[in-house]
């Protein structure tokens, strides 16, 4: 399973030097991480190309096989979907250091790789801020706080809205927060108080690693007739502040500005403040304004 990193990248310097390389790794994860002891480290890796060999290279200066890797339970197993992927099912402080997927040809290698760092459970800080929507609904009651577990956070987002009625309109009703761990786990979804009404909408992701840092709401604002008070979301992911993403609900209302987490957070918590419902001959609004927790990413 495990060989010299020395002996196994052995190649020449005039190969190196004029770029020959039949292989390409892609797929890696390249920007550092922190996770806690005891979390899967998932790390994936595509070699493409004709390849000796292809296997990660750990902090202990040992390559890991991916096709070594037989016992389904054992402590590192294949990343099923990549050729050369492998999951760490349980990090010890050990695993922190750099990672490098390497393949090899007789003349050269493919590496790509990044840092990570691993940490005692006791040492997540936690909610470190709470950001809200300049405008919102002034209707309902807030739910239930909803956090993540440690070290996870929202990666996706996915929005609960009704469309347009001959009726009773209420537009969004609630959100669904997939949380993930920065080693790749997704171990739960999070939601507060939600309506009755309407479809979900479907889940919009941010690019691998990234997660939720900033959102905005659209606001239908009171009137005479029928209200609906929130319509939509949109948000923007870390490290990626140019690419907007929609919850795809209604368009009644305006946009207001952005909520953002403090640098180096993400979302890692939700509250919602709905409207309860008022009957058949109430004007329902469900849900009125939103609540994000901020966790550190890096600490």
């Amino acid at each position: 399973m495990c060989s010299s990193v020395t002996t196994l990248l052995l190649v020449t310097a005039a190969a190196l030097t004029a770029g020959v390389r039949a292989v390409n790794v892609t797929s890696v994860i390249t920007a550092p991480r922190t996770v806690l002891v005891g979390e899967k480290l998932y790390l994936p890796c595509q070699a493409e190309g004709i390849f000796l060999t292809c296997g990660w290279d750990s902090p202990l200066d040992e390559i890991i096989y991916p096709e070594d890797l037989t016992d389904p339970d054992g402590p590192i197993v294949p990343f099923p979907g990549f050729n050369c992927g492998i999951i760490v099912n349980e990090v010890t402080l050990e695993d922190s250091g750099h990672w490098a997927c390497i393949a090899t040809v007789e003349d050269g290698f493919d590496a790509q790789g990044g840092d990570v760092t691993v940490r005692p459970v006791s040492s997540w800080p936690g909610v470190v801020a709470n950001v809200s929507s300049p405008l919102a609904g002034v209707w309902g009651e807030w739910g239930e706080v909803q956090l993540c577990p440690a070290n996870a956070f929202a990666d996706s987002l996915e929005l609960k809205s009704e469309a347009p009625t001959t009726g009773d309109n209420t537009a969004a009703n609630g959100l669904l927060l997939p949380c993930r761990q920065q080693g790749g786990a997704l171990p739960t979804a999070i939601t507060s108080s939600m309506g009755d009404f309407g479809t979900w909408r479907g889940l919009q992701y941010c690019p691998i690693p990234e997660y939720i840092d900033q959102f905005q709401l659209r606001v239908e604002p009171e009137n005479a007739f029928d209200d609906t008070a929130v319509n939509d979301i949109k948000f923007t992911c870390t490290h990626y502040p140019e690419e907007v993403l929609s919850g795809g609900g209604e368009t009644w209302g305006e946009w207001g500005d952005w909520a953002s987490c403090p640098p180096d957070t993400a979302v890692c918590g939700i509250q919602t403040k709905v409207e309860p419902y008022l009957g058949v001959s109430g004007d329902d609004t469900a849900l009125n304004d939103v609540r994000f927790f901020c966790c550190p990413t890096v600490w």
